[in-house]
């Protein structure tokens, strides 16, 4: 063998291994695309264009949906319900399906607790926008305490049916 024939063999074997690495690589990312469902499940995994995404994935599913509640009228509602001493109706009429259970939970705490006259004087305030999109809104409130002013959250959500539900509190 001729030292030209093993530098020559040495560069083809390292120009195979290296396109070899490259290559698993490149179909190991492209696989992750595919299970984040960015791309198309077939070889060349070509990724989704931003339509394609938006038709795949809608950000925003109610954006469309017109308002038949707003998240003052959910407001409302869920403090005359916390007045009247209704949990499963404050729950049921206000809160969003995820958070039903453990916001009842919390509720019979608050009241076992003869807290929950107290909790619904705070909330029966007014409530201000401080965010607001087609599918999402944040509002704020402030309760008095000590002759402080503390501010809180509200977190809506609309739902199908066009109502503003209580995300967090």
């Amino acid at each position: 063998m001729t030292k030209k024939f093993v530098v020559w063999t040495a560069l083809i074997t390292v120009a195979v291994l290296f396109l070899i690495f490259f290559s698993f690589a490149w179909v190991m990312n492209r696989q992750d695309l595919v299970l984040a469902g960015l791309a198309k499940p077939f070889f060349p995994y070509f990724k989704y264009s931003q339509e394609e995404l938006n038709k795949l994935y809608p950000q925003y599913i109610n954006a469309d949906v017109a308002t038949t509640q707003s998240p003052e009228e959910t407001h409302k509602l869920f403090v005359s319900k916390l007045k009247e001493g209704d949990l499963n109706g404050a729950v049921e009429c206000c809160f969003v399906r995820g958070g039903q259970k453990d916001m009842k939970e919390s509720l019979e705490h608050i009241k076992k607790d003869g807290l929950l006259p107290k909790m619904a004087s705070d909330l029966d305030t007014i409530i201000k926008k401080i965010s607001l999109d087609s599918s999402r809104a944040v509002y704020s409130y402030s309760v008095l305490k000590v002759d402080q002013n503390f501010g809180h959250r509200i977190n809506f959500i609309k739902n199908s049916q066009g109502v503003w539900l209580i995300e967090s509190l």
